[in-house]
């Protein structure tokens, strides 16, 4: 019987992601379905300051962009932030073509925001589109065939130090995710006209 030194053991953490990336690229692959969103805790990309979940950014993210993902809701920072890799971006203002990636809080707890120009959204090629502060949102889906549409509703400013105008009740952020019979995907943001299928 031989044992391996504690230095040569692999990072479990590394390993569980790995593991679960996998599963999720064989079960996106086999999804049947038209739409296919992705739902867990830790973000790819973080929005609070002094947050990064770099371990699962590396072992999902590549999954996500490559596997037609089309929305990836997240949570955990306590901060509202949306937006997109920058691979992902058209020559059209307010239209990109992959994933979308939202982290949101609910509850009354908050964390602050990482700087708009200096976070982890832009040391790692992705976009913030909308982020808000001191802000709970509660957020709304429907899908018809060729559409997600996407809001997110403003519940709370718990305290004084909201970063929104937004006032409780109004429609923080929306967007629209269109894909067509042949597999195109645009993500256009609210009042930006929905390109032409192919």
């Amino acid at each position: 019987m031989t044992t391996s030194a504690p230095g040569n053991c692999p990072d479990p953490q590394k390993l569980w992601l790995d593991m679960q990336g996998r599963w999720l690229d064989a079960a996106v692959e086999d999804n049947p379905g038209k739409w296919t969103v992705a739902v867990f805790h830790q973000p790819v990309f973080s929005g609070a300051e002094g947050r990064d979940e770099k371990a699962v950014r590396d072992a999902w993210l590549p999954v996500f962009q490559s596997s037609g993902i089309d929305l990836v809701l997240m949570g955990h920072d306590h901060v509202y932030a949306r937006g997109f890799a920058d691979e992902d971006a058209t020559g059209t203002p307010g239209v990109t073509t992959g994933p979308v990636y939202t982290v949101a809080v609910s509850g009354p707890k908050y964390y602050e925001l990482a700087p708009e120009d200096d976070n982890v959204w832009t040391r790692n090629g992705a976009t913030q589109v909308v982020r808000a502060g001191h802000t709970s949102t509660f957020q709304g889906i429907r899908v018809t065939q060729d559409r997600l549409h996407y809001e997110a509703v403003v519940a709370a400013k718990w305290d004084d130090r909201s970063t929104t105008d937004k006032e409780v009740g109004e429609v923080l952020d929306s967007f629209t995710v269109t894909k067509y019979d042949d597999g195109t995907k645009y993500v256009t943001e609210k009042g930006v006209e929905v390109p032409p299928a192919p």
